[in-house]
């Protein structure tokens, strides 16, 4: 129900320039959460305040959801990958040189599902996405590959138990 929260898709691509976003399906649930979070709220706080403690929790939480933001651009004229997150209103930015970048990787995890990550030459990947599917993450990562000239490395067996 929920697996398309906070995914990256394609926004604009070039044959030097491509930008991930997430989806709208992010802000839509959690606009929708928050509203009837609230809403709920307002009907349970009539019976108890206590009560409506736990709507309220649920509708902030939606807001926290449907105002992230989370913005990559790979720019092979500028020779950086931009990351941009913002979380509870809170931003957070990084710039990487793409000569730190090793390979962008497609493979499986312990649960069944995939995941895409853009693995560094030295520290932590960077994690894309993740799915049940390795088919949407493939064309994800192999855009990036070709974008900031990357090894593209795709493993899609599932991974045994």
């Amino acid at each position: 129900m929920l697996g398309p929260v906070g995914n990256l898709r394609v926004r604009r691509r070039s044959s030097r320039r491509l930008e991930l976003a997430l989806t709208r399906t992010t802000q839509v649930v959690g606009w929708t959460t928050t509203l009837v979070g609230l809403a709920t709220t307002l009907a349970v706080a009539r019976w108890s305040l206590w009560a409506a403690l736990v709507p309220l929790t649920l509708g902030l939480l939606g807001l926290v959801v449907a105002t992230m933001r989370q913005e990559l651009v790979f720019d092979r004229d500028d020779g950086v990958l931009r990351i941009e997150h913002r979380l509870a209103g809170i931003p957070s930015h990084a710039v990487v040189p793409l000569f730190h970048l090793k390979a962008v990787v497609v493979r499986p995890r312990p649960r069944g599902d995939f995941i895409a990550v853009v693995e560094r030459r030295v520290g932590e990947p960077i994690v894309l996405d993740t799915g049940d599917a390795p088919g949407p993450l493939y064309a994800m990562a192999q855009a990036i590959a070709d974008v900031a000239q990357l090894r593209l490395v795709y493993d899609a067996t599932a991974a045994a138990p």
